[in-house]
């Protein structure tokens, strides 16, 4: 990879994180925008567009990751949610406007609903279902509008579901990871049937890396996924086998907002356009998300990881 400055917002963040840990181990400069929202410590707010455009004239691409992501806040506070998801992106699409960024990269969501066929294809109906993801297919709508009027390359991907070492709290393989530990391998599932596509942090970064290297004209949409889904009950089994804890499972059949029973990505265009396929098995990705987990938790559950 070329040894220029990135802009990276949301650094903080959970994909934020690993990104900005892989490219500075690999020497890139980088700007890091942290969680990028008012309501946080970092210096760099993408909903202050005179902030932004302090930033300097040596960035060669912005990676967009800061946004309201909660799916249950985005109900509760939805003009959050639209202003800072909308308002950043806008504002970010100025900055790489004026500055002449010649790469930007757009992290969205899955906005399909539920699936008509699968594997889903980017060509598929889109249905979102939650303020928050109908935050994040307009924030896709501006990346295309900017494209096409101001002839700017841009990339938006569509990561169904991402997992990975320093699992987000609240998200599902952490919740599980709490329930297996502390409270005796009783899990709360919505339901038997549940799947989900899962790919592991580290083949997304890979991918983002070699999207900059062979950044694309135009405007370019890529679902990503390891295009295979698993059920959640037998992630949850493989999460205690690797805990070495008994499992039992309880249904409370309550589906919040915007949930969807299945997802599995067609990977095929990203993967023919950029050479790319994930090289990490759900065994691979959850042994090392448990090892890490259980590390960084050694000292707070002491003899309940043993």
């Amino acid at each position: 990879m070329k040894k220029h400055s990135i802009l990276v917002s949301g650094g903080s963040g959970f994909v934020g994180k690993h990104l900005c840990d892989y490219l500075r181990k690999n020497g890139v400069d980088i700007i890091d925008g942290g969680n990028s929202t008012k309501d946080s410590r970092s210096a760099i707010d993408v909903t202050d567009l005179s902030q932004l455009l302090s930033i300097g004239d040596d960035v060669e691409a912005v990676i967009h990751l800061a946004a309201k992501t909660s799916v249950n806040d985005s109900f509760f506070s939805p003009r959050d949610t639209y202003y800072t998801n909308l308002v950043g992106t806008l504002n970010l699409l100025e900055l790489a406007r004026k500055k002449k960024i010649p790469k930007f990269l757009n992290i969205s969501t899955y906005v399909y609903g539920q699936p008509q066929y699968s594997p889903v294809d980017e060509r598929h109906p889109v249905d979102p279902r939650s303020p928050y993801n109908r935050s994040k297919l307009l924030a896709e709508q501006l990346c295309q509008s900017y494209s096409d009027d101001f002839d700017m390359d841009i990339v938006s991907l569509r990561p169904f579901y991402l997992y990975g070492s320093i699992p987000r709290p609240n998200s599902f393989i952490y919740c599980v990871l709490e329930q297996i530990i502390k409270k005796n391998g009783n899990v709360i599932l919505s339901g038997e049937s549940t799947r989900r596509d899962f790919l592991f942090i580290d083949d997304f970064i890979n991918l983002i890396e070699v999207i900059l290297n062979n950044f694309p004209v135009g405007y370019n949409l890529y679902n990503v996924g390891y295009g295979k889904s698993h059920l959640l009950t037998d992630v949850c089994r493989i999460l205690a086998k690797l805990l070495k804890k008994k499992i039992h499972f309880n249904y409370d059949n309550q589906m919040r907002p915007g949930d969807i029973t299945d997802m599995v990505a067609d990977v095929t265009k990203v993967s023919t356009e950029f050479n790319w396929k994930p090289t990490t098995s759900l065994k691979q990705g959850l042994g090392r998300t448990v090892e890490e987990y259980t590390n960084a938790h050694r000292h707070k559950y002491g003899s309940l990881l043993q």
